[in-house]
C-alpha cells in the first residue's frame, strides 16, 4: 500500500469520525425535545413525530456529505505520491470538521421547534416553515466544506513541500472555519423559532431578521473558503 493510500484511509476516518459528531448531537437534541413535547401534548403525537423526522433528516445532511467523502477516499486509486496523500488527508479533515458545526447547528432550530409545538401545537405549520429555512442556511457551511474537500480530492499531483503545506493548510482553514459558522447560524435560527412559537403572527419579521443575521454570520465561512481556494490554486 502506497503512502497516498495510507493517508487516504486516515482522511476517510477523519471525515466520517468528525462528521458524525455534529449531526448525532443535533438529532439527539431534536429527539429529546420531541419526547418532552409528546409528554405535554400526547394528542398531537402524529404531528410531533412527523416534524421530528423531517428536522432530523435535514440535520443528517452534514453526516451524509461526510460519508460520501469518506467512501471516495477509501476507494481512491492510491499510489506512492506524498502530495496526493496530503491532499486526501486534507480533504477528509475539511469535510469532517466542516460537518460538525452544520450538524449541531441544524439541531438547534429543530429542538426549539419541538419545544414550541409542545407548548402550542396549533403553531406547528409556521414553526416548521421557519425551522426548515433556518436549518437550510446552517448547511451552507458543510456545502462549502464539501466543495473544498472535492477540489482537494481531485487535485493533480505536484511536487514541493510548499504546495503540500498549502493544500494541508487549505483543509485546515476550511474545516475549522466552518465549525463556528454552522453553530452560529443554528443559534440565530433557534431563537427565531422561539420567537415564532411565542408570536406566530410576527413570523415574517422574525424570519427576515433571522436570514439577515445568518447571512452576516456566514461571512466568516466565506473568508475561510476564499483562503482555502487561494492556498490551493495560488500558493
Amino acid at each position: 500500500m502506497g503512502i497516498a493510500s495510507v493517508l487516504a484511509v486516515l482522511g476517510a476516518g477523519l471525515s466520517m469520525g468528525l462528521g458524525a459528531i455534529g449531526s448525532a448531537v443535533g438529532e439527539g437534541l431534536i429527539a429529546m425535545n420531541a419526547v418532552d413535547a409528546l409528554g405535554r401534548q400526547p394528542r398531537a403525537s402524529a404531528k410531533i413525530l412527523r416534524i421530528m423526522i423531517v428536522s432530523q433528516a435535514v440535520t443528517e445532511t452534514a453526516a451524509i456529505f461526510a460519508l460520501v467523502v469518506s467512501l471516495l477516499l477509501m476507494f481512491q486509486a492510491g499510489g506512492d505520491s506524498l502530495f496526493k496523500g496530503i491532499t486526501y488527508l486534507a480533504a477528509g479533515f475539511a469535510m469532517g470538521a466542516g460537518a460538525i458545526g452544520a450538524g449541531f447547528g441544524a439541531g438547534l432550530p429543530g429542538s426549539a421547534a419541538m419545544t414550541g409545538i409542545g407548548k402550542q401545537p396549533k403553531n406547528s405549520d409556521v414553526l416548521t416553515i421557519n425551522m426548515i429555512i433556518g436549518q437550510a442556511v446552517t448547511q451552507t457551511s458543510t456545502i462549502f466544506a464539501l466543495t473544498v474537500s472535492l477540489i482537494l480530492y481531485m487535485a493533480a499531483p505536484e511536487e514541493g513541500v510548499v504546495r503540500m503545506a498549502a493544500c494541508l493548510g487549505a483543509g485546515l482553514a476550511m474545516g475549522f472555519g466552518a465549525v463556528g459558522h454552522g453553530i452560529g447560524d443554528g443559534i440565530v435560527a433557534r431563537f427565531a423559532n422561539i420567537g415564532v412559537s411565542r408570536n406566530p403572527e410576527n413570523m415574517g419579521l422574525l424570519t427576515r431578521s433571522m436570514i439577515i443575521g445568518q447571512a452576516i454570520t456566514e461571512t466568516t465561512d466565506i473568508y475561510a473558503m476564499v483562503v482555502s481556494l487561494i492556498l490551493i490554486f495560488v500558493i
